[in-house]
């Protein structure tokens, strides 16, 4: 292979390569395949850690195929409002006995499938401060208030990044901020007279039936960037342990790289599987059968004149002319 050649080959490789990486990772906020710092790849680490399985659901129907007993299911920040039928399916799932953990702070989407669940939690959607417990800003508060529970387990606090807090929590509350904290009503980033300084719940535990609905009142707690922040790593793996599969329901998020989107397609699809079969066994037999071509070498290529006697013996007598040049 010559150099040309060479350098052509490597650049493909460097193409296919490149064009893999960006079908297999996402650069979605919150994306499970997204390893930046915005990306919630580290709750998928956290999951295989522990021991867990871990399903990626880009439809609800999978809440059907698990044991809710068994399962801890987490919806991050969904884009669009679940259907009442795929509600309803959450809905038994947690009433069988799941676990499913909302974590939202602004807009409806998370209010709207709290209700569908039958649990009286609300997301406030006002950005929460923290004047004396707060990362690089106020705007990062650290929750210092941790009730004893098995799922806080070892946690002293956890850090939000610009979330919100719950509002009728009838439940257990897990995890409060300090009682510096406010809501910045207007946006100025300052407490002002109406904006009252108290303790608010952020995390909060709702029993529905037979398995419990966990409200996260921030999802950036989830993002890899976050994850390194007070115990939030201990607060994710509190709810992850003593499960023995881990649901992320990806079902109303952004679009998710389209190769692992096949994968996932593929291993649901017992038709595309037998399909992928039966090709493959195609391919096989033509190749044995010579009626598929091979890379090797083409009909054109054997045929051309002169390549059998330049390849056994090269022509080593000079062109007419050489020795004047």
């Amino acid at each position: 292979m010559d150099t040309p050649q060479a350098l052509l080959v490597g650049l493909v490789a460097v193409c296919i390569v490149a064009l893999i990486f960006a079908a297999t990772m996402s650069s979605a906020a919150f994306g499970v395949y997204n390893a930046e710092w915005d990306g919630s790849s580290t709750v998928r680490s956290t999951a295989t850690e522990a021991g867990a399985t871990t399903t990626v659901a880009l439809e609800t129907d999978e809440y059907d195929d698990v044991n809710p007993n068994e399962t801890v299911a987490f919806v991050i920040a969904p884009d669009s409002t679940y259907t009442d039928e795929e509600a309803d399916r959450l809905r038994k799932f947690v009433e069988a006995g799941g676990t499913l953990v909302v974590a939202e702070d602004y807009g409806n989407t998370g209010n709207d499938l709290l209700a569908d669940l039958g649990v009286e939690t609300r997301f406030d959607g006002r950005t929460v401060h923290d004047l004396r417990y707060h990362g690089p800003t106020t705007a990062m508060p650290e929750a210092t208030n941790v009730s004893d529970n098995a799922t806080t387990e070892g946690v002293e606090s956890i850090m939000l990044n610009h979330g919100t807090v719950l509002n009728n929590t009838n439940g257990t509350v897990l995890v409060r901020t300090s009682s510096f904290a406010y809501l910045d009503t207007d946006g100025d980033d300052e407490p002002d007279q109406d904006e009252p300084f108290r303790s608010y719940p952020v995390v909060a535990a709702d029993q529905v039936g037979e398995g419990r609905v966990i409200a996260v009142s921030d999802p950036s707690l989830f993002i890899n960037a976050m994850q390194k922040r007070a115990d939030n790593p201990r607060f994710v793996s509190g709810l992850v342990d003593g499960h023995e599969t881990v649901l992320l329901d990806y079902s109303h998020s952004e679009s998710q790289p389209p190769l692992r989107v096949a994968l996932i397609r593929l291993q649901d699809s017992s038709a595309m599987q037998v399909g992928l079969g039966l090709f493959g066994l195609l391919v096989v037999g033509l190749r044995q059968s010579g009626r598929l071509p091979t890379l090797s070498s083409s009909p054109a290529d054997s045929e051309r004149p002169g390549d059998s006697a330049s390849i056994a013996e090269p022509n080593t007598e000079r062109r007419e002319g050489d020795e004047d040049e």
